[in-house]
């Protein structure tokens, strides 16, 4: 075995289907192949933990898929995984799902008969798994008190994701989101910290933060960012702050921005917990020029009764349903019922987690007009967003839109 190339393990009772393997992988990239015919033996293996690549089959004879994702999650396992099965597109899904909940690093869902072009697209995937950072992959934790000490040190960052126009893709908002400036581990995802913060009661002080931050950049730059809306999300912790309107809006006056230039996006799972003193507080936001979003919009259980009793202006149709609903039946039904609604509620429409052109059009040809997601923009500093907006670059994948 040769050194410092990549070890790719296959886990398949098939061995015609780990010759295959080895053959495809072999064609394409050079590196070190090692197939397990059973689970129990790649459990085993001493070669586990320093695999670059993991491929497994759920439909296994001595011990399935099913089961061995729970064996490699006990043995913390944090190689990049993928998924094989001759089952359908559904199956895998659930298996991945599954997989995460494990805290398994799954990168990949292929439906056999396995090809190049499969494998062209697994590498890729792998690519950009690797060039994460360390801190952004499953494994990696933070106590809580370097959390929220984190939050007194001003370590926390509003960083911005543009809006784009379906039509003209130019940007028409933001979206203020919270990053983590680790002093040791750079930028680190709101992954490993929002959890903790609503834990401990904090996310009031981050939320002011991070208004704080935009609306002094808004300040700073007003000729360029005049009448831009922007975006924040609210938990639901801080919907029990009965002064929660006043304490923004008293930040939003310091800075002259409008109120109306701010929108407050809300999870809708969140709201139904006690709705009265939600709708108190929503509604003097309303009453003070704030916008109210309604985050995450299916995800829930009371969407319909939450639609019909609050004060919403936007509705948000959440990345799980938007990413790949053009080619998925399931999710294209749910995202086109729910512009239907917004539509026919008069509810403005925001598509988060846009990432391929089929899924573009298929949301343009429903007349959504606002597109959230890496389609055109990720998450970037304040600096960049200055630079985008100012030249309205807008890294489109087709310019034929």
């Amino acid at each position: 075995m040769l050194e410092n190339t990549p070890l790719i393990l296959a886990i398949d009772d098939s061995q015609l289907v780990l010759t295959q393997l080895e053959f495809l992988i072999a064609n394409q990239t050079p590196c070190n192949f090692i197939g397990f015919d059973c689970g129990f033996k790649a459990l085993s293996s001493q070669k586990l933990h320093k695999a670059s690549l993991i491929l497994l089959d759920m439909n296994m004879p001595s011990i399935d898929g099913v089961e061995m994702l729970r064996k490699l999650s006990e043995l913390d396992v944090r190689q990049p995984l993928a998924l094989l099965s001759g089952e359908n597109s559904l199956f895998l899904k659930n298996a991945a799902s599954l997989a995460s909940l494990h805290g398994l690093n799954i990168i990949s869902c292929i439906e056999k008969p396995l090809s190049v072009s499969k494998l062209a697209d697994l590498y890729k995937k792998l690519y950009q798994f690797n060039e994460t950072p360390p801190s952004q992959k499953k494994g990696v934790t933070y106590s809580n008190e370097e959390v929220v000490s984190a939050l007194y040190k001003n370590e926390y960052l509003a960083y911005l994701q543009p809006k784009v126009c379906s039509k003209t893709e130019k940007i028409i908002g933001v979206e203020t989101l919270a990053r983590w400036n680790h002093p040791e581990n750079g930028i680190v995802s709101p992954f490993y910290f929002i959890e903790t913060l609503e834990n401990e009661n904090h996310t009031a002080e981050l939320t002011e933060q991070l208004l704080k931050q935009t609306v002094n950049l808004w300040s700073i730059n007003r000729t360029l960012l005049s009448g831009l809306p922007f975006s924040f999300n609210i938990s639901a912790n801080e919907l029990s702050d009965i002064n929660l309107p006043e304490k923004l809006e008293h930040i939003c006056s310091d800075a002259s921005i409008p109120t109306s230039q701010i929108t407050l996006e809300l999870t809708e799972s969140n709201i139904i917990n006690n709705i009265r003193s939600s709708l108190d507080v929503l509604l003097r936001f309303k009453l003070k020029g704030f916008k109210l979003s309604i985050d995450d919009f299916g995800t829930g259980y009371s969407s319909m009764k939450q639609l019909n009793e609050l004060p919403f202006d936007e509705l948000k149709i959440d990345r799980c349903f938007v990413n790949g609903c053009a080619d998925d039946t399931s999710k294209k039904a749910i995202v086109v019922s729910t512009c239907e609604m917004a539509h026919k509620l008069g509810l403005d429409i925001v598509a988060e987690g846009v990432e391929k052109l089929e899924d573009l059009l298929l949301l343009k040809s429903l007349g959504v007009k606002a597109i959230q997601g890496f389609y055109y923009f990720k998450p970037c500093s304040q600096t960049e967003f200055l630079q985008l907006f100012q030249h309205q670059k807008v890294v489109s994948c087709s310019s034929s839109l």
